[in-house]
């Protein structure tokens, strides 16, 4: 039987860079895997300033209401919440006069100033 030499790269220790990827990766996949994701704030913040308003708009998720002060002297204006037909709030975007309110049971709007809640024109 016949024996073939090692090559003696084979017999060399693996270089330190392969080692500190190899690190640098199990590191990474752990702290993604083991940290949560950052928190969602509980409430959210939007101001709305038109035709002499100046509101405060926020936005509280526990209770899945929208709460409309005024932002000169922080008088509440006014609360929608179900009532109101808002059934999810999880956050606020202001696009122009619209407040548009993302929930996981779909997408309303409301029209400022008037604080009434709509269905959005592509839900069902």
């Amino acid at each position: 039987m016949r024996r073939y030499p090692l090559p003696q790269q084979c017999l060399r220790r693996p270089d330190g860079r392969a080692g500190f990827a190899v690190t640098f990766l199990a590191a990474a996949l752990l702290t993604g895997v083991l940290m949560p994701p950052s928190p969602v704030p509980p409430k959210q913040l939007v101001r709305w300033r038109a035709d002499g308003h100046d509101w405060l708009l926020v936005s509280d998720r526990q209770r899945d209401r929208i709460q409309a002060y005024d932002a000169r002297d922080g008088r509440p204006l006014a609360t929608l919440d179900r009532g109101n037909g808002l059934a999810d709030v999880d956050r606020v975007v202001l696009e122009g006069r619209w407040l548009v309110v993302l929930g996981s049971d779909g997408t309303k709007v409301v029209r400022l100033p008037g604080l009434q809640p709509q269905p959005w024109p592509g839900s069902r």
